[in-house]
């Protein structure tokens, strides 16, 4: 699997809104399939499924990547160490290879400061091997490169599909020499089309599918792969899982990608009340 920036690998499989008994058994089937990279997330409730699978694997432990996210709960002065620490022991692991805020402090309830200086303090601690953020702007990707001090930034994990492209956090992070990470990258399935309008996957998806005697959710990944960003995708079901690993060695030409930018709606599918505005 080839990887970037500090070996993060470029393709992960995500656990969000999975039960811990189907965490356990998507990330096993996951690895099996030759995913390296497992994002998941102290909100998530499956981080000890996650080690637990990693462990049945049989995989020596610096082969798998495992990144979780620190929740708003934990921002607290004082707070955040220890949960990390919960989360490694959940982990099975001493030290988290990637430990990102998931979101910024809800309205701004606490000043960015206080949680991004904890980050750091992990960092330091030997709790996380690399730390980064989630759903930040980019005015909140400066202040936390101030605050932590240059190169230790490592991704910002956002929104990011063919439907939304998300360009300017993107460009920006560009700009700092970090990848984006790329979550709900198949855009919650609507790359598939919105079957009870009738309305199958977009034209251009399809005609790409058919060039490359590809899925439509691999032209999807392929594309964000491209483009180079870390690329997170989830799914339960063997084959899915298989064929989403398998957009790794699809290569789109240049026309390809320019037609599939082409695509971008700004169309934002996760909309909580508490996120930022993407600028």
């Amino acid at each position: 699997m080839s990887k970037t920036n500090g070996a993060i690998p470029l393709l992960g499989f995500g656990v969000y809104a999975l039960a811990p008994d189907v965490t356990e058994l998507a990330v096993g089937r996951a690895l099996e399939a030759g995913y390296r990279h497992i994002d998941t997330a102290q909100s998530y409730r499956n981080e000890a499924a996650c080690g637990a699978a990693v462990v049945a694997s049989g995989l020596p432990r610096a082969e798998v990547f495992l990144t979780t996210k620190v929740t708003p709960r934990n921002f607290a002065v004082g707070k955040m160490l220890p949960s990390l620490r919960q989360s490694a022991d959940r982990l099975g692991v001493d030290c988290i290879d990637l430990v990102l805020i998931h979101y910024p402090s809800p309205w701004d309830e606490l000043p960015l400061e206080v949680y991004i200086e904890q980050l750091g303090e992990a960092q330091e601690a030997g709790l996380a091997a690399q730390i980064g953020v989630s759903n930040f702007t980019r005015a909140q990707m400066d202040r936390t490169v101030e605050i932590l001090g240059p190169g230790r930034l490592a991704t910002n994990q956002v929104e990011i599909h063919v439907y939304h492209q998300n360009r300017k956090v993107v460009d920006h992070c560009r700009k700092l020499g970090i990848p984006a990470t790329a979550y709900c990258a198949l855009a919650r399935g609507m790359l598939f089309g919105i079957p009870e309008a009738g309305l199958g996957p977009h034209p251009l998806l399809l005609e790409l599918a058919a060039k490359h005697a590809a899925s439509v959710a691999q032209i999807g990944l392929a594309f964000l792969l491209a483009e180079g960003h870390v690329t997170l995708c989830t799914a339960t079901d063997p084959e899915q899982i298989a064929d989403n690993f398998a957009a790794g060695s699809l290569r789109l030409d240049a026309q390809d990608l320019a037609s599939l930018r082409g695509l971008d709606m700004n169309k934002r599918i996760v909309e909580m009340p508490y996120f930022p505005i993407f600028d």
